[in-house]
């Protein structure tokens, strides 16, 4: 308590001095609140330990993400790579009618072949038989001749020399017999081989067309396989756009919706809090930092104690519905007595 001697220096200080002092003292009473203000931190501190955790919603889960929609791959040929493909199935193709081809002129070179083959066999028959004919009719003549004593004679002679030119005919006859045949069968083969060409240079002219046909056909699937893939994943690609969008909506009107109820429930609990007070671990922490604050603004002189406590920058915060209590237990009228709400 002020002495006399001290208020009466008091009034002899003009209102400058007065008001400066007063500062001075407010701001060495803020600079020792700062040992209060930490040990009121450490009671709020210890206090939301034992508050259960409340655990930020999974957003990713509720809202994932993925819509499940994929593009899809689809890696195209290029030109050289069709061109190569088709020309492969087309030599491939082309080589199998063309073996049917050769394996049906082959039958028939092969039948000629034998024809050939055939037609000198009888010859060499032939020869083999007028050889064996002529020899017996040599024989029948010249015992003939001996029977008739005529071994000798010109007759036989001349008769023999009918004989062999005969055989020279009938050889000459079988030989022509046997060339034109020949020639006959040698015309087949030459017709044959000149058919045969010409069914190969169609098979070249037809399937050089097939080429190009299957060709361009191989092109124009693939492009149209291009635009296909093209417009689904387009399709994809805006759907997966619309859905992230969607998403932003839904997880902004979700969060507002937890805020909304938390802030209703925070509203609930400090409207009950200020009617009722505060209960259980809370309370007891509460009265522990109203105790500190009291021991700590009472301490002041008077007149600044009220001012100090409005000058704290935390002091509402840390003693919650306490902080009123303090206030009006500071207040000159009610004597510096402890008070709790």
């Amino acid at each position: 308590m002020a002495s006399v001697w001290d208020e009466l220096k008091d009034l002899f200080k003009s209102q400058s001095q007065k008001e400066e002092e007063k500062q001075n003292k407010l701001k060495d009473a803020l600079e020792r609140e700062k040992e209060v203000d930490s040990k009121l931190k450490e009671l709020d501190e210890q206090y939301k330990a034992t508050l259960p955790v409340e655990e930020e919603p999974d957003l990713d889960r509720l809202f994932p993400k993925d819509s499940g929609l994929k593009e899809m791959e689809y890696e195209a040929e290029s030109d050289e790579e069709i061109e190569r493909k088709a020309k492969q199935k087309n030599d491939a193709d082309r080589l199998k009618e063309q073996n049917k081809l050769d394996e049906k002129y082959f039958a028939s070179f092969a039948e000629a072949e034998g024809d050939k083959i055939e037609a000198e066999q009888k010859r060499e028959a032939t020869y083999e038989e007028l050889g064996e004919l002529y020899k017996e009719l040599r024989e029948q003549m010249k015992d003939k001749a001996l029977a008739n004593g005529v071994a000798r004679g010109s007759i036989l002679s001349t008769k023999l020399r009918d004989l062999d030119d005969g055989r020279s005919a009938a050889e000459r006859e079988a030989e022509a017999k046997f060339d034109t045949d020949i020639a006959g069968i040698d015309d087949d083969l030459r017709a044959l081989e000149r058919d045969r060409e010409a069914a190969l240079e169609q098979l070249d002219l037809k399937y050089a067309a097939s080429l190009e046909e299957n060709i361009n056909k191989l092109k124009d699937e693939r492009d149209k396989k291009i635009r296909e893939y093209e417009k689904y994943n387009s399709s994809v690609r805006e759907k997966n756009a619309k859905y992230l969008q969607q998403r932003e909506l839904d997880i902004v009107e979700y969060l507002a919706d937890l805020a909304e109820k938390k802030n209703e429930r925070a509203a609930l609990e400090s409207y009950n809090e200020k009617k009722y007070g505060y209960s259980g671990e809370k309370r007891k922490n509460y009265e522990q930092r109203y105790e500190l604050a009291y021991d700590f603004y009472s301490s002041l002189s008077p007149d600044i104690a009220l001012e100090a406590l409005e000058a704290s920058p935390n002091m509402k915060y840390y003693l919650g519905i306490y902080y009123d209590a303090l206030y009006n237990a500071l207040k000159p009228s009610q004597e510096n007595k402890k008070s709790y709400y």
